[in-house]
């Protein structure tokens, strides 16, 4: 899925290369088995609120995992949703949260790429993608309550040999920025045991979209040249 602005409707339509290199940087392949990691991490805690990543899942592509946030009691600004919101890169047009208030979560390979849940790359489409090497941190759903919120997280492309760093900052929750380390070679070698289930689909061209419905006489029956 993709969205363009209005700025941007006169550009050309994105060619069937860039469609398939932005599905293979903002989605694990739906052709594939993923292998576990097998790591949990536990980010950072306090008395009233923990932050951890579980079921860590490598694919040929990349690899994914969920941030599962815990706070001991609910607050009433967290009342429906709010709570999933704090740690959304997507927010409603219109919904300003404070950057105190917001759980932010940065990725950083070994080689200094990096990316964050601060911005969220899948609204430039598929003409934004700059290259395939692109490091892309995507939300690809989840769900909760008031005190408890397990968000799946994409990763893109596998990282290099070395340290993967995880940056935490959550200043509303008494969490100040921190560090913590995950193996690159570990997830390398994860991906190397995801099962592939079929040939890759290639991605369906765009479709073109319909004329508008047009009056049978006057000025507006005539298509503009």
């Amino acid at each position: 899925m993709w969205t363009s602005s209005l700025a941007d409707s006169a550009e050309d339509p994105p060619t069937r290369e860039q469609l398939e290199q932005w599905q293979r940087l903002m989605s694990p392949p739906e052709n594939e088995f993923p292998a576990g990691v097998g790591t949990t991490i536990l980010l950072d805690s306090t008395d009233d609120a923990a932050v951890g990543i579980t079921q860590i899942e490598a694919f040929s592509t990349g690899f994914r995992f969920t941030l599962a946030v815990r706070v001991r009691q609910p607050r009433p600004e967290l009342a429906r949703g709010g709570l999933f919101m704090l740690l959304s890169p997507h927010l409603q047009p219109g919904l300003e949260i404070p950057l105190a208030d917001r759980l932010l979560l940065g990725i950083e390979f070994a080689d200094g790429r990096r990316a964050s849940t601060l911005q969220d790359r899948r609204i430039q489409g598929p003409g934004g993608v700059a290259d395939s090497e692109q490091l892309v941190l995507a939300e690809q759903g989840g769900g909760g309550s008031e005190q408890s919120v397990d968000q799946t997280l994409w990763v893109a492309p596998l990282p290099p040999e070395g340290p993967v760093i995880r940056i935490l900052t959550w200043p509303s929750f008494g969490m100040n920025e921190s560090r913590t380390l995950l193996d690159g070679a570990a997830i390398r070698a994860a991906a190397s045991r995801s099962q592939p289930l079929w040939p890759p689909q290639s991605a369906p061209e765009p479709p073109q979209p319909p004329p508008p419905p047009r009056p049978e006489a006057g000025w507006f029956a005539e298509p503009p040249n």
